[in-house]
């Protein structure tokens, strides 16, 4: 029995293999490395709020169910989370190091 693998099947173990090396590396879908997920037992559900940069408890069980976790916190709301002077920090520098610079980021001018 031959033990030929078609071009399709060549090619979907390709994509397969990437995309579970980018889990196992941690990356997002945008490529960037994701912080460690929270060990708090407070809550056993984490989603990733990439635009801020941290996670968000979506355990519906819990008390923090909606929150916003960094630094060792909870933050009830975006703009609790964004009043502190840490995360502001944090923040300008996580966008600062995930600005696009690839297709779609190009440079605009206004004429005077």
């Amino acid at each position: 029995m031959s033990s030929k693998i078609s071009l399709t099947q060549k090619v979907m173990l390709g994509i397969s293999g990437a995309a579970l090396a980018a889990v196992a590396a941690g990356c997002s879908s945008t490529g960037h490395a994701l912080p460690p997920e929270p060990t708090d037992g407070s809550c056993r559900d984490w989603d990733y709020d990439a635009s801020e940069g941290v996670y968000e408890c979506d355990d519906s069980s819990s008390s923090h169910h909606g929150s916003y976790f960094y630094n060792g916190k909870y933050y009830k709301s975006k703009s609790a989370l964004k009043s502190n002077s840490a995360f502001q920090s944090y923040h300008s520098q996580y966008i600062k190091n995930n600005s696009s610079s690839g297709f779609g980021s190009g440079s605009s001018s206004s004429g005077g």
